[in-house]
């Protein structure tokens, strides 16, 4: 087996990676070799067919070294999970402090409700 061809392709701030394998295909017989000769000029099609595998690389950073060194290229847009995460708890514990504070104003309004006294209420006693 032949490698084929591999096509790197930089699109939406990422690197779209695609694997090919080159066909040749030919007739079966002398009349399918006519027509293809005829239509193309040659004695057989040749296509290219994505085999895989395929994958898309989010770059964050590029160094000048292999693991370190000065910085070439930053992503911009990069949010590390740590961050998406951190955000996420902050979030939750943002909604317990609403709670709690909610449970305060009621138990403080609660108290300032005070109920007129009603005059027929030693009526039916």
């Amino acid at each position: 087996i032949v490698p084929g061809p591999m096509a790197f392709y930089y699109a939406d701030n990422k690197i779209w990676v695609r694997n090919y394998q080159i066909l040749e295909q030919q007739a079966s017989n002398a009349l399918e070799a006519r027509l293809a000769k005829k239509q193309s000029g040659q004695d057989s099609a040749t296509s290219l067919v994505e085999i895989g595998p395929r994958f898309v690389l989010n770059p964050v950073r590029i160094f000048r070294g292999s693991f370190g060194g000065q910085t070439l290229y930053r992503n911009p847009d990069f949010v590390s999970p740590n961050e998406i995460r951190a955000a996420e708890r902050r979030d939750k514990g943002s909604a317990y402090m609403d709670r709690k504070n909610q449970q305060k104003r009621r138990k403080i309004r609660k108290e300032e409700l005070v109920v007129p006294e009603d005059p027929l209420d030693s009526v039916f006693r």
